[in-house]
C-alpha cells in the first residue's frame, strides 16, 4: 500500500473524481466535478482543517477530510462548507434545476435556507463575525471519507481512519468525532471495527466517537 499525501491544489481534481465514483447518487456529485473541487479546496483555505489521500497507480483510491473543533471558526463543518462553495452551489444549482427536487437538497433545505440568510447578514455586517461557541473539549471531527469501489475490502478504509488518528494526534488533540448515516451499514460496521463508538443516534444519522490514549 503506496503512503498518505497531503492534498494540494493540483490534487483536487482527482480526489473529486474519486469522490464522486464513492459517492454516484449523491447530490454533490450530480452536481459536478467543478464543484467537488471548490468543496475540496475549503480543506485548504483554513489551519483548521486537512485533506490527505493515497494514490494507486496515479488514481485517487481513498482519502480523508478532518476539522478542528475548537471555538475558532465561525460556523462548523455543514455551514463552513456551504459558506465555501456558496456561489459556485447557486451557480451548479442553476444549470441543473432538477436537482432542487434532490433528497439530499429537500432533505437540507433549512441548511440551505440558513446559510443564505447568513450570507445577506455577512454582507451587510460591519462588526467582526463571531466564533463558534467553543466545545468543552477540543476535537477532531471526520467530515468526510471514500474508498475507491474498486478497493474497498482490501484494507484501505482502515489504513485512512488508523491515518486519521496520527493527524488527530499531530494536532494536540485525542477525541474524534463523526456523524454517518442510519443506513450506511457498512461504514458503522467498519467504524465499530477499529474502535469508533456510538454516541448518539437518531432516525437519520449516528454519532461515534473514539479517544486515543
Amino acid at each position: 500500500m503506496n503512503k498518505f499525501q497531503v492534498a494540494q491544489q493540483r490534487d483536487l481534481n482527482r480526489i473529486a473524481c474519486c469522490h464522486k465514483e464513492v459517492f454516484p447518487k449523491s447530490l454533490t456529485s450530480k452536481m459536478g466535478v467543478p464543484y467537488l473541487e471548490k468543496i475540496f479546496s475549503w480543506y485548504l483555505s483554513t489551519e483548521k482543517a486537512f485533506l490527505f489521500f493515497i494514490e494507486d497507480q496515479g488514481n485517487v483510491v481513498g482519502y480523508a477530510g478532518g476539522m478542528i473543533v475548537d471555538g475558532t471558526l465561525a460556523h462548523g463543518s455543514a455551514s463552513s462548507l456551504a459558506q465555501h462553495t456558496f456561489y459556485d452551489s447557486i451557480k451548479a444549482l442553476l444549470v441543473r434545476p432538477w436537482l432542487f427536487l434532490h433528497p439530499d437538497f429537500l432533505s437540507r433545505y433549512a441548511l440551505f435556507a440558513r446559510n443564505v440568510l447568513t450570507r445577506i447578514r455577512n454582507k451587510f455586517r460591519r462588526s467582526e463575525v463571531r466564533s463558534a461557541v467553543k466545545p468543552l473539549e477540543p476535537y477532531v471531527g471526520l467530515v468526510v471519507i471514500g474508498v475507491h469501489p474498486s478497493f474497498q475490502g482490501k484494507g484501505y478504509g482502515s489504513a485512512i481512519l488508523t491515518e486519521f488518528e496520527r493527524k488527530t494526534i499531530q494536532h494536540g488533540l485525542k477525541r474524534m468525532l463523526l456523524t454517518v448515516n442510519v443506513d450506511n451499514e457498512q461504514a458503522i460496521k467498519s467504524y465499530k471495527r477499529n474502535g469508533w463508538m456510538v454516541l448518539d443516534a437518531t432516525k437519520k444519522s449516528i454519532s461515534m466517537e473514539k479517544r486515543l490514549n
